[in-house]
């Protein structure tokens, strides 16, 4: 399991942000070839009303040393003025949530 708080200043050219941000992870082998991963992150903004909580769960299967097989769910809810997207890159609208799926293979050479 790993878990911690990270205190954040965000300098904007329009805005400065003061945050705190918790998290916590664990992972469970559930036999000799599939893992769990779970994720919990909350972001905590101080002065302001952009709080944000994001979870994930990830499935993966071994299928060698070197390649896996993964899925992946997750959700990102923004409460406030916040506008976190649950993927880089992506976008969602102020205060609302988002969810997402994934799947795919990893080979690591």
């Amino acid at each position: 399991m790993g878990a911690g708080v990270i205190a954040r200043r965000v300098c904007a050219s329009t805005d400065a942000s003061n945050s705190d941000l918790y998290y916590a992870g664990v992972t469970q082998p559930l036999s000799p070839a599939p893992q769990l991963d779970v994720q919990a992150a909350r972001r905590n903004v101080r002065n302001g009303g952009g709080d944000t909580t994001m979870l994930v769960a990830r499935l993966s299967y071994f299928l060698s040393k070197r390649t896996s097989l993964y899925s992946a769910i997750g959700c990102m809810n923004n409460a406030g003025n916040a506008v976190i997207a649950l993927d880089a890159g992506g976008s969602v609208g102020t205060g609302k949530c988002q969810s997402g799926v994934m799947a795919g293979i990893r080979h690591m050479f």
